[in-house]
């Protein structure tokens, strides 16, 4: 099943006020990836629903950081959304004008 798009791609560094900081902590600290990939000003975001029931919800559930040099990082939220049950954790949501 194909993903559906919740955001366009957008400069990460221009929304750091509206996305977690785990989010950026996640790519800095990670001595996985290539340097390059450390550095969230290197990347633009995109948001994605899962599926049409997130979808239908509003709620994304992917985020996909792509760096200048070609590599896709992403993160994968399960739970904690408006109408999953339990805590609820506000996701990033954004519009491109």
């Amino acid at each position: 099943m194909p993903h559906h798009q919740a955001c366009p791609r957008y400069p990460a560094e221009k929304l750091r006020d509206i996305l977690p900081p785990k989010y950026f902590e996640a790519l800095e600290q990670n001595q996985l990836i290539a340097s390059c990939c450390r550095h969230p000003e290197n990347h633009e975001i995109e948001a994605l629903y899962s599926s049409e029931a997130d979808r239908d919800r509003g709620v994304p559930d992917i985020y996909i950081f792509h760096c200048t040099c070609g590599r896709r990082h992403a993160r994968f939220c399960v739970g904690g959304s408006a109408g999953s049950g339990g805590e609820q954790e506000m996701r990033p949501f954004w519009e491109v004008t």
